[in-house]
């Protein structure tokens, strides 16, 4: 099974006129990062052909870090019209403005109560407005741990390169927010901004001994021997794969969204079996609670 534990989708009219549609949401950073950087865009039936030609079985659909929250309930809401037209295939995520205060947190609560949503995020403070000790996102934090549900936050690697809409995203933090939260089941993008390296220190291990990262975006940011790095440090029980979909990964070799190259890159790097299957799907598979494949 392989579960692509990271993707972004938009409806036509988005991909169509993407700076007008997010001028007119005040989405500003939005439009910064999918103008000015590798942004793809696919419609529903062209990541399912995608999906389809390489194995992929299921896909999460996460949710924006949107600076409004009539944003984030807009795409909620066709988050659940892709999973309504392909059954099986998709796995929404909730995605939530904090800022919004009691109108945030009634969203929330109410897409989780309809059994159809399976985490809640990618959230990010840096461009949401938002800090880690603000009260809405504490309940947030509260509510998803109750649930069981996983939170995706956005991590960005420190000492990276730049790229128009960068934010910087101090990794400490995201440890204090799951020392708060110790039941709290964190999925930190981008292979955690680098956060597996500090495993190696023993505040930050316990601290995320409930923290998973996912591989989204990562040719684009490392080296493919992150892959064998990232599942040394981190456990190669705690990496999700993750594409960010439909970003163009390999934007030097001309080619649009895809899953061939970093299934490619992916497998090669890791010749273990078990390690392989654990990171492609496996580890998500229990993370999300799906049943086994049959045979299994």
């Amino acid at each position: 099974m392989i579960i692509d534990a990271h993707t972004h989708c938009y409806p036509p009219e988005t991909a169509a006129d993407p700076v007008a549609w997010g001028t007119a949401r005040g989405e500003r950073h939005w439009v910064e990062l999918v103008t000015r950087g590798p942004q793809g865009w696919a419609t529903r039936e062209a990541m399912l052909a995608e999906m389809d030609a390489h194995g992929v079985d299921r896909a999460v659909l996460a949710g924006w870090y949107w600076e409004n929250q009539a944003t984030a309930e807009e795409q909620a809401a066709w988050h659940l019209e892709w999973a309504a037209a392909a059954p099986g295939r998709f796995l929404p995520f909730v995605p939530v403005q904090p800022r919004a205060g009691r109108a945030a947190l009634r969203a929330v609560e109410s897409a989780l109560g309809t059994g159809l949503f399976h985490g809640i995020g990618e959230l990010m403070p840096a461009a949401q407005g938002f800090s880690m000790d603000d009260g809405t996102f504490a309940s947030l934090c509260a509510l998803a741990a109750d649930a069981g549900v996983p939170v995706l936050m956005h991590v960005t690697e420190p000492a990276g390169h730049e790229y128009p809409g960068r934010l910087e995203t101090p990794l400490d933090g995201y440890v204090r927010l799951a020392e708060r939260f110790p039941d709290l089941r964190l999925i930190l993008a981008h292979w955690g901004g680098g956060l597996p390296f500090y495993m190696l220190n023993r505040r930050v291990r316990k601290a995320l001994r409930n923290a998973w990262v996912d591989t989204a975006a990562g040719p684009l940011l490392y080296a493919p021997e992150v892959w064998t790095a990232g599942t040394n440090l981190m456990g190669a029980d705690r990496v999700l794969f993750g594409t960010d979909y439909a970003l163009r990964l390999y934007p030097r070799s001309g080619n649009g969204p895809g899953y061939a190259e970093i299934l490619a890159e992916a497998r090669a790097a890791l010749p273990d079996a078990a390690v392989r299957e654990g990171v492609l799907g496996e580890n998500a598979r229990r993370l999300f609670g799906l049943a086994a494949p049959e045979g299994r």
